[in-house]
């Protein structure tokens, strides 16, 4: 058990000593401080204390428990400090016993690969031995994590250092790199010192201690700034460093920091390196620009560009379905798209290959421009959002997605330019309904499919929760049904999505409130876990440093282990280095790539005149120094499941809202959309049975077969009507317009 940390230095001419207050009880203390019972396992990497110990679900029950000895009785907050990981438990029971009785908190250990603390609440304890905190294995499956407990006095009197902003660099160290750590320190005294402390494993056990300093000389900025900084010297390869930051005030009020760790690899991981590229302003739009462009991130080791291929139903490449942008400036046989594909793939001469991701405006289809003839709102005027009152905003034109030819056109345009051009990925925006002000989505095709599938009648109320669950489905079987088809053509094309960040921070159970979910219908969370998307293209656009750390956390933790891809607002930040640390921040919390919005306006909002030439200067130096390529998505290349879709008929009519499911394959059920399409993704191989349900319909039920991982399995169901008999249910196998045509990997 650790008391916490001892801490005397010089500061000022003054000799000041202080105790870090918290009381931590290891894995490692053992009996009567920890005690475990049943099946447990030893890890040997390292945790917030040395290492730790595991259990299973799947073993018998088994069970741990903390037992601290208070010095005073007192309020604490309890943490739990632990490795998540993406095989560890969703839910594991934590009873945590106090002065006043028992309380059962869930704690979720699964997440991305790092070192965290989390708290369990604050509770009452009296002095001694008495409280305690007890983990069972008898909740979620996973493994179940054994570290530290933490108990942390409440209204300690005067206020300790604030420790933010900590970061590292490099993020990712390799061989021979030394690490500057660095951190904002404030408190309402003053910082008498600060110090780094760190451990290196294997072996483990052995903590390093260094002193951070604010004199400008440390790595730390400014002197007298509040911010200090300590480097971590090089370690050998193959090791992962955990480390802390405690401060102490004048006072003797001292703090410490979470944990963190970084692993030191031989060369640099895969990264995405992109940066988003409008079609508004100077980017592709003639040959000089699409060099420039291309130049400027190879000199500068960004990977891929996202340029803005569809605006507001325009094309800057040779599209089949919708009109030629107006303001391309190459010629008019000139090619965007297609001349950025061409020196951006160009490999001769030893130039590193960009990757290009076709950036399409999805449902934001006009902003008040003249229509050219062919634009989808003239040839589709049906298709439109409207506001519940019938009006639409002509400076903001929406396509509404419940409308089922609305989905049909996004996806054919996309289809054809996926067809036509060797892009390698698809990036979608506005994939949402409207943030302007009024109720939208009451397009009258959709409001009949709503009316239809639940039974009501007129116009739906704002209000009303099937409204916004309709809306909301509406728009993520449009991203579904375009992962499953963009696979068929091009299996190894990445799927991104521009996804929303307004508001405060979200946690599970307060998601369901955040204007992404309940105001634009947007819930990039579903989309995430359940692998209608490759990569999340988060939009954290924000200058308070809070706020886009919580987002990044919230995305990195929702992402089910394929990755977010953090995008800054570089444009709204006052400083250079403020996008830089942005940047550094989503990497050393594991984001699998940085994204940049957006080419042009890098240093729109800088209030000393800094330069975009400066702007990268910064980049190549403190975040992108050498070059990495682009991650492989393992699930692209190497899948281990595959995807059953097709269409349900009533004759040659689609079957709008059918229940769709594997019945052998729990959690599989879906619906169709309004073309009566379905998808049931991360299919394992083997044979199924799909059953096909809808009200005033027999039951159907088809054999379907995925014999390889990576195959898109096409299953058509024909609906019959039932006839007068006395059997509820009517299975059949290949029924009208049944029929299994797989495709390959």
């Amino acid at each position: 058990m650790r008391r916490g940390l001892l801490i005397t230095v010089w500061a000022f001419g003054i000799a000041v000593t202080a105790v870090c207050q918290d009381i931590v009880v290891n894995d490692d203390d053992g009996e009567p401080a920890f005690t475990k019972v049943g099946t447990w396992y030893q890890s040997t990497t390292s945790g917030y204390i040395g290492t730790y110990q595991y259990m299973n679900s799947t073993d018998p029950p088994s069970y741990c428990v903390w037992r601290p000895n208070l010095p005073s009785s007192g309020t604490y907050e309890v943490l739990a400090a632990f490795r998540r990981s993406t095989n560890r438990t969703t839910n594991a029971p934590m009873t945590i016993t106090y002065a006043s009785g028992t309380t059962v908190v869930s704690l979720n250990q699964y997440g991305t690969n790092q070192v965290v603390t989390v708290s369990l609440g604050t509770y009452p304890f009296p002095a001694g031995t008495v409280g305690s905190v007890r983990m069972d294995n008898t909740g979620a499956s996973g493994v179940y994590i054994a570290d530290c407990i933490i108990w942390r006095p409440v209204s300690l009197g005067n206020t300790a250092p604030t420790i933010s902003n900590v970061t590292r660099n490099p993020a990712r160290p390799v061989a021979q790199d030394s690490v500057v750590v660095t951190a904002q320190i404030t408190d309402d005294t003053t910082v008498a010192a600060a110090f780094l402390h760190y451990s290196i494993a294997p072996p483990g056990g052995t903590t390093t201690t260094l002193q951070m300093h604010d004199d400008g000389a440390h790595g730390d900025g400014a002197a007298g700034d509040h911010v200090y900084g300590a480097t971590i010297p090089p370690v050998p390869i193959n090791r992962t460093v955990s480390y802390c930051l405690s401060a102490v005030d004048n006072e003797g009020a001292a703090t410490t920091s979470t944990v963190q760790s970084y692993y030191v690899a031989t060369t640099a991981p895969a990264e995405w390196r992109c940066i988003w590229a409008d079609s508004w302003n100077a980017s592709f739009l003639n040959q000089a620009q699409a060099e420039d462009l291309v130049n400027t991130c190879r000199a500068n080791n960004i990977n891929t560009i996202i340029p803005e291929v569809r605006k507001i139903g325009d094309a800057y490449y040779a599209s089949s379905l919708e009109p030629r942008a107006t303001n391309i400036s190459g010629g008019p046989t000139f090619d965007p798209l297609g001349y950025l594909l061409q020196i951006a793939h160009d490999t001769s001469g030893g130039k590193k290959r960009l990757q290009v991701h076709a950036w399409f405006v999805m449902h934001r289809i006009s902003k008040g421009e003249t229509l050219d003839t062919s634009h989808v709102l003239v040839q589709h005027p049906e298709y439109e959002m409207l506001k519940a009152d019938g009006s639409t905003d002509s400076t903001n034109r929406f396509l509404d997605p419940g409308h089922p030819g609305t989905v049909e056109w996004n996806i054919a345009v996309i289809l054809d330019c996926l067809q036509k051009y060797d892009i390698d990925g698809i990036n979608l925006d506005y994939i949402r309904y409207p943030e302007t002000t009024g109720p939208w989505g009451y397009n009258p095709v959709s409001v009949a499919r709503f009316n239809a599938v639940y039974g009501k009648s007129g116009t739906p109320s704002s209000s009303d929760p099937d409204w916004a669950n309709w809306r909301r489905e509406c728009v993520s079987l449009e991203v579904k049904k375009l992962y499953v088809k963009a696979w068929k053509i091009k299996p190894h094309v990445v799927l991104t999505a521009c996804t929303v960040n307004w508001g405060s921070n979200y946690t599970e159970s307060t998601w369901p409130t955040s204007s992404a979910y309940a105001g634009v219908f947007q819930d990039w969370v579903g989309w995430l876990r359940n692998h209608y998307l490759d990569y999340n293209a988060l939009m954290n656009y924000a200058t308070d440093n809070a706020r886009y750390q919580g987002w990044t956390n919230w995305s990195l933790a929702n992402d089910s282990g394929r990755g977010s891809i953090i995008g800054i607002g570089a444009y709204l930040q006052t400083s250079i280095q403020n996008s830089m640390n942005q940047l550094l921040y989503a990497r050393q919390q594991g984001a699998a790539g940085l994204n940049i919005y957006d080419w042009g306006s890098e240093v729109q909002g800088s209030t000393s005149g800094e330069t975009r030439a400066q702007f990268y200067s910064a980049l190549s130096a403190q975040v992108y120094p050498t070059w990495v390529d682009p991650p492989v998505p393992a699930w692209k290349v190497a899948p281990n499941t595959g995807i059953v879709e097709g269409n349900v008929l009533y004759g040659a009519t689609p079957v709008d809202h059918a229940t769709v499911m594997l019945e052998e394959l729990p959690g599989s059920a879906t619906v169709t959309d309004g073309m009566g399409w379905y998808g049931i993704l991360d299919v394992p191989p083997g044979n199924y049975t799909l059953r096909v349900e809808k009200t005033g319909f027999r039951t159907t039920r088809l054999p379907v077969t995925v014999a390889n991982a990576g195959d898109i399995v096409t299953v058509d169901a024909g609906l019959m009507v039932p006839v007068t008999t006395s059997h509820v249910e009517m299975s059949s196998v290949m029924p009208l317009g049944g029929c299994q045509e797989p495709h390959g990997n």
